[in-house]
């Protein structure tokens, strides 16, 4: 499956693992299950608690902060509940610095899976439209952005398997995708 597999962490196998399936609950069902992102929470949790306090101290920091932003946009209707969990637990299992690729990645992931669907159901322009009034406090101070009249609601767990793949390539075939940090 990939160059040089013998070389990525089980980490990342385990994000991998977890996005599978993942997405096919989330393609079929726009569910992500609460046992998988339980799971990878304490095999997170074992994995760098093996690896020393130091590192299980920033594999928490991460789950908490990930979650913390993530409920965020959860609370403004941006991410479903299920998105925020396995994202969180995700970046969490994977650690410092490859939790800020693949966060990256996966807003990258999220953009072009967002306007792909918008091309191919037709609302590309309401779409567009949408987001000017979303972004207009940041152009124009003194307006309030606009919330649109109708979401595009998407199963999220595609873009974040897009993510988990980016960093698993990063590792293997295409280290070009390494962010630098």
């Amino acid at each position: 499956m990939f160059a040089h597999s013998a070389s990525l962490p089980l980490a990342v196998w385990l994000v991998l693992g977890a996005c599978a399936v993942a997405l096919l609950t989330d393609l079929r069902a726009r569910r992500i299950p609460n046992a998988l992102t339980a799971a990878l929470a304490l095999a997170a949790l074992g994995v760098h608690l093996a690896a020393g306090w130091s590192s299980l101290f920033v594999a928490v920091a991460t789950l908490l902060g990930v979650a913390v932003l993530g409920f965020l946009a959860f609370s403004m209707r941006w991410l479903g509940a299920g998105d925020v969990k396995l994202l969180a637990t995700s970046a969490a299992m994977l650690g410092f610095p490859d939790a800020l690729s693949f966060l990256i990645y996966t807003a990258i992931g999220g953009g072009i899976f967002a306007l792909s669907m918008a091309v191919v159901s037709g609302r590309l322009r309401a779409v567009l439209h949408s987001l000017a009034l979303v972004a207009r406090p940041l152009i124009y101070k003194g307006t309030r952005s606009v919330a649109p009249a109708q979401q595009m609601r998407l199963p999220y767990a595609v873009a974040i398997a897009i993510g988990a793949l980016a960093v698993a390539l990063s590792h293997t075939a295409a280290p070009f995708l390494k962010i630098a940090l």
